[in-house]
């Protein structure tokens, strides 16, 4: 079962560094990820002897409020991946109209775990940024309900099992 802890850790005013539940609370539950082809395009591409368009880089947001994982539009998009539909969802300003996409997610610290969609969320989050990385997907409760979360706000630390 591949396993990755955070620790945030904040600056003190002596030079050190201490556990952090302020950063954690800032930054939220976040993990590096890679965002490349689904294997379904990987296969086809490999038998056109096309070449295969590097994996997009950044970080995904554990989202214990997303009904599903979701995939930022623009960063799929330069993948050369289409939607294959559209759909509907529901957030705090109300019903919207996203697309749909096939992606594949690996997560590089978690000994190269991966994960398959036939059908992730376009949406646009790309401007948001931890040090400098985009946020370029979430990982819905699609994903969690397979998983273990635990989220030590007091600590300043968060554990994901998959």
């Amino acid at each position: 079962m591949p396993v990755f802890n955070n620790v945030f850790l904040e600056n003190t005013p002596d030079g050190k560094q201490r556990l952090s539940p302020n950063v954690l609370m800032k930054v939220g539950p976040v993990v590096p990820i890679e965002v490349s082809l689904p294997t379904s395009l990987v296969t086809a591409y490999t038998q056109l002897h096309k070449p295969l368009p590097p994996p997009e880089a950044g970080l995904v947001l554990i989202d214990t409020g997303a009904t599903r994982s979701c995939v930022d539009d623009d960063v799929i998009r330069k993948l050369g991946v289409s939607p294959i539909r559209q759909g509907e969802v529901n957030n705090t300003t109300g019903k919207h109209t996203v697309n749909i996409y096939p992606a594949h997610f690996k997560f590089p610290s978690m000994k190269n775990f991966e994960i398959d969609f036939t059908s992730a969320i376009g949406v646009n989050i790309r401007t948001q940024k931890v040090n400098n990385q985009s946020i370029i997907a979430l990982i819905g409760r699609d994903v969690l309900s397979r998983c273990t979360l635990i989220y030590n706000g007091p600590m300043g630390t968060f554990t994901l099992a998959i």
